[in-house]
This record gives C-alpha cells, sequence and structure tokens, in this order.
C-alpha cells in the first residue's frame, strides 16, 4: 500500500483545513511536523521532511500545500536518493519562492529563493494545482515556476490559497489527484490551464 504523506505550510494545516481533511480520509498517512510552524527556514523544514520520508518503508506519495510545496521540491532535489520511493507528489497552491530567504521570510534575509526555486530540477511523477488569485502565488508567477518545474498546471479557477481562509475544509476533488488506495470512485475532474510552452 502507498502511504501518503501531508506536508502542510507555515502555520500548519489546522484541523479545518482540507489537509487534515485528507489525511482522515486516508488509511495509510503521516504528517511532517515542524519544530517552529511559524519560522519557514527552508533547512529545518527540509530536514524534518527528509526525517519523515525516511522513517517510512513503504513507497509513498506527497500531498503537499504552500511553503510544504517548496520544502518538498527542495528536499527530493537535495536528497535524491528519497526519489525512487516517491510514487505521486502533488503540489497545491505553493507559495510564492519571492518570498522567502535563508532566515525564513525574505524581510528577514539577505535575498531570497526565487533564482533558487526556478533551478531546481522534478524527478517523480508531479501534479501542480493553481489558483488565479492566490494571494501568496499570482498567477503569472504559477504559470512561471510551473515552466521552470516543465509541469502542466491545473487551474482550479479563482480559489484563493486553497486554504481555510479560502472557504476550503473538506475538498473531495483532490482524491482524483491521488494514487487510490482501494478501488475509490474518482470525482469530477477539474480543467487544466491551457499551456503551449515547449522546453529545451
Amino acid at each position: 500500500m502507498v502511504h501518503s504523506i501531508i506536508v502542510p505550510g507555515v502555520g500548519g494545516s489546522e484541523a479545518t483545513h482540507w489537509q487534515s481533511w485528507l489525511q482522515q480520509q486516508l488509511v495509510s498517512s503521516s504528517r511532517v511536523q515542524q519544530k517552529h510552524w511559524d519560522r519557514p527556514v527552508l533547512n529545518e523544514w527540509v530536514a524534518q521532511f527528509v526525517k519523515t520520508v525516511a522513517a517510512v518503508k513503504a513507497p509513498v506519495q506527497i500531498i503537499a500545500h504552500s511553503f510544504g510545496c517548496l520544502t518538498a521540491v527542495a528536499a527530493l532535489a537535495e536528497h535524491p536518493e528519497l526519489n525512487a520511493k516517491v510514487k505521486n507528489l502533488l503540489l497545491v497552491a505553493p507559495a510564492n519562492p519571492a518570498r522567502f530567504g535563508e532566515s525564513g521570510f525574505a524581510r528577514h534575509s539577505v535575498g531570497n529563493y526565487q533564482q533558487y526555486f526556478h533551478q531546481l530540477k522534478l524527478a517523480v511523477p508531479t501534479t501542480l494545482l493553481v489558483s488565479e488569485n492566490d494571494p501568496w502565488l499570482s498567477y503569472v508567477d504559477a504559470l512561471q515556476l510551473a515552466q521552470a518545474w516543465q509541469l502542466t498546471p491545473i487551474n482550479l479557477g479563482q480559489v484563493g490559497h486553497v486554504n481555510v481562509a479560502a472557504g476550503f475544509g473538506p475538498f473531495p476533488e483532490i482524491l482524483n489527484y491521488l494514487l487510490p488506495e482501494n478501488n475509490r470512485q474518482p470525482v469530477k475532474p477539474m480543467h487544466q490551464v491551457p499551456f503551449n510552452l515547449k522546453f529545451a
């Protein structure tokens, strides 16, 4: 059985967040825990991610949100030995790398992580879900990030940051993008972004 790993963003995912709802639907799952949920220092978050994934003996799928998406992408790039274990990576509403730096938020840092994340390559099957009006990542920036990662993003529409503030508790559509644990019936699929970029 595939084991699902939930990777929350800044603040963690509270009980009413869709990640918490999803975890209750899954038979085999765990969650990456951070020591400081309000201090997104990337190397510290990556270390906790690696510790969580390495502890699982089964194949895994990763469901990440916001800064958790950046954490997962950085961790898999920096620790390629984990890639063989990861059968599915789902990135939901990533945060903008330009808003973060070595001390956490970019405003507390010397620089930011935009260039770093735009040069990373993904070596696992990945799905990217984006929003047209996400306050943490503009739609234009989301398309640029998708291009850098060589992904065709799936447009969820005008759904904000896909969090509690945007009205997301239960999110049954997310099951369409997960590897099935059982013979679960898919929910009505969402539409893809028209995306005709050519990659070298």
